[in-house]
């Protein structure tokens, strides 16, 4: 298993490989909003979920997150929870007074928080990852879901 380190995280993965720094041009569905406002955190998961044949759209707090969610209608929301602007909680909030579409999109919280989990089942989310993010775990998972999404 090979690690990456960015800024103090370690993210875990199988045979780790880096993107290139050409844009993606995949238009494969499902796709997957990631609302992270960690940078290097937001890439790192970008460019691994895109060499696993996921489309991805970001976004860097819970307000940027809502435009995106309106504009291209993802199967997945990857959640953080501690952002600037508006957080994961106050997102969710907001997502859920949007179309009845709009509002059953399943969300995964991506957190360091250490009671995770029960921030995640107060928020309604189907699931959620600890940081630092095994990105192998969260392939299987975002694979599997938007499998039961497009169903």
């Amino acid at each position: 298993m090979n690690s990456a380190v960015v800024r103090g995280w370690m993210y875990r993965a199988r045979g780790l490989r880096l993107a290139s720094n050409e844009p993606s041009r995949m238009t494969t569905t499902p796709s997957v909003l990631l609302i992270e406002d960690h940078v290097d955190t937001r890439h790192m998961v970008e460019e691994y979920l895109q060499l696993h044949g996921f489309a991805t759209i970001t976004a860097e707090n819970g307000l940027d997150g809502l435009g995106k969610l309106r504009q291209y209608c993802p199967s997945l929301i990857l959640l953080d929870l501690t952002m600037p602007v508006m957080d994961g909680w106050r997102f969710r909030e907001e997502q859920q007074r949007l179309t009845e579409a709009l509002a059953r999109i399943p969300v995964v919280v991506l957190s360091a928080l250490h009671d995770c989990a029960k921030h995640a089942q107060a928020l309604g989310a189907i699931d959620c990852l600890t940081k630092p993010i095994d990105l192998d775990k969260l392939a299987a998972l975002v694979g599997r879901l938007c499998v039961s999404t497009a169903i």
